[in-house]
């Protein structure tokens, strides 16, 4: 019989190799979009956060980020089903926003099932590239900016509640759908970054990312996204607490 400590050893091993397979990479090669994706863990080898990007057949690009409650094996288990969810979901033909009902109604359920309280902040877009539309669903996540060139970054606010907690409570559920231009920036973080807290106690917060965003919007999104992370880890007085993840997406 195996000991609790092996036990827990074996579960945050399996947890570190569910976790790598978890976050988008940053090299794929996606016509019509390019980006980069950061995360950092708050706790070593596994976490509840989670980044991805993925191509269908018919061409659209699905962009997701996501913040689950809790931390640990058990949160990053719960990432893997947020994210292959919503790629399924997507892939059989759902807009985001059903998308979105159907990936509550699964949390919700796999939640009754083990018996677990969990919930998550999700954000979920389809970007159409032909007709130069991005239509997302927002469950409770902040924060995401859209960035038009010449233009100040535009909050994207939620659509929806976050998700595993309202039953049948679906009309709550809407998405909405905005133009992209050529050169146009998404920006989207987890809870993370914005509540990282500096020497005084105060939080990193949407403002000061706000400003980030706007000062380093001409350039790369790998460098969009390091200028982020290294503002946010100069304010902070010990580190972060929490998981990290950060997607920055600019359309051609």
């Amino acid at each position: 019989m195996l000991q609790n400590e092996d036990v827990d050893d074996g579960s945050v091993r399996t947890a570190a190799i569910l976790a790598s397979h978890l976050f988008s990479q940053g090299d794929r090669n996606v016509p019509g979009v390019s980006y980069g994706v950061a995360y950092r863990l708050a706790e070593p080898q596994c976490g509840g956060d989670i980044v991805d990007v993925y191509q269908f057949d018919n061409g659209a690009v699905a962009l997701s980020i996501a913040d689950i409650s809790g931390k640990g094996p058990q949160a990053a288990v719960h990432a893997a089903l947020i994210k292959y969810g919503l790629r399924a979901y997507a892939s059989h033909g759902l807009t985001p926003e059903k998308t979105m009902r159907a990936m509550d109604r699964l949390y919700l359920e796999n939640s009754t099932f083990e018996q677990i309280e969990s919930f998550a902040s999700v954000f979920f877009a389809i970007v159409d590239s032909r007709r130069r539309t991005m239509t997302y669903a927002c469950a409770g996540h902040e924060p995401a900016f859209l960035v038009h060139p010449h233009m100040d970054p535009q909050v994207l606010a939620p659509t929806a509640p976050i998700i595993g907690v309202f039953d049948d409570q679906h009309h709550l559920f809407r998405q909405e759908t905005v133009d992209l231009w050529p050169g146009s920036l998404l920006v989207a973080a987890t809870d993370g970054v914005t509540e990282t807290r500096g020497a005084d106690g105060s939080f990193f917060g949407i403002d000061r990312l706000h400003e980030c965003v706007s000062a380093h919007r001409d350039e790369q999104p790998s460098a969009i996204i390091d200028a982020i992370l290294e503002r946010s880890e100069a304010f902070s007085r010990s580190g972060w607490h929490d998981d990290v993840a950060i997607l920055a997406a600019r359309f051609a």
